[in-house]
């Protein structure tokens, strides 16, 4: 099976979350499922959600062919890229690729065996919004299609609820009456 993995922090998981992963299975031939892989604590940025509490926002955003995968979350600590994929890639059976936004291609080099990291696994770059991809490293390729861009981040829809803004539409409306009932983000 052709498994795309779109990992991150997913505090909280936003509607766009679930469209970049539905427009990989619509624009990349051969990918089979899309699998959201929340970090236990992210390198770079802090968490702020319990990865409970993200793996069952995420639960409300899986279909068929979209699914959540807990293979980050075996140990409290710090998820780094190349960890969970060394992990993944024992699993002979399956081909794995990793999902980037072209935010993150400036980055890059920064991550854990960067370098390491594009031997062992290719890249699949989705365009963000504001973040033109000029030039690509060698093993990423760029997501082509009529594709829907945004710029909707965890981080508007975190400063949405402490500021009491509504998120509606922004995120699935089962996460958001989760945010509601578990009082988070505020």
């Amino acid at each position: 099976m052709n498994i795309a993995i779109l990992g991150g922090r997913f505090d909280p998981p936003h509607i766009w979350h679930y469209w970049t992963a539905q427009q990989i299975l619509e624009n990349v031939a051969g990918i089979d499922q899309v699998w959201y892989l929340p970090d236990y604590q992210n390198a770079f940025k802090s968490v702020v959600a319990s990865a409970d509490d993200r793996v069952e926002m995420l639960r409300y955003m899986e279909t068929g062919r979209i699914k959540t995968s807990r293979a980050a979350l075996t140990e409290p600590t710090t998820t780094y890229t190349v960890s969970v994929v060394n992990i993944l890639t024992k699993d002979s059976s399956n081909r794995y690729y990793w999902i980037v936004g072209s935010d993150i291609l400036n980055e890059f080099s920064k991550w854990r065996d960067y370098q390491k990291l594009t031997r062992l696994i290719s890249f699949l770059v989705f365009p963000r919004k504001d973040f033109p991809i000029k030039n690509l490293p060698a093993g990423f390729r760029r997501i082509e299609g009529n594709l829907m861009l945004s710029n909707v981040s965890s981080t508007i829809v975190r400063d949405r609820v402490r500021r009491g803004l509504t998120i509606a539409g922004l995120v699935f409306p089962e996460v958001e009456e989760y945010i509601k009932r578990k009082n988070l983000y505020k």
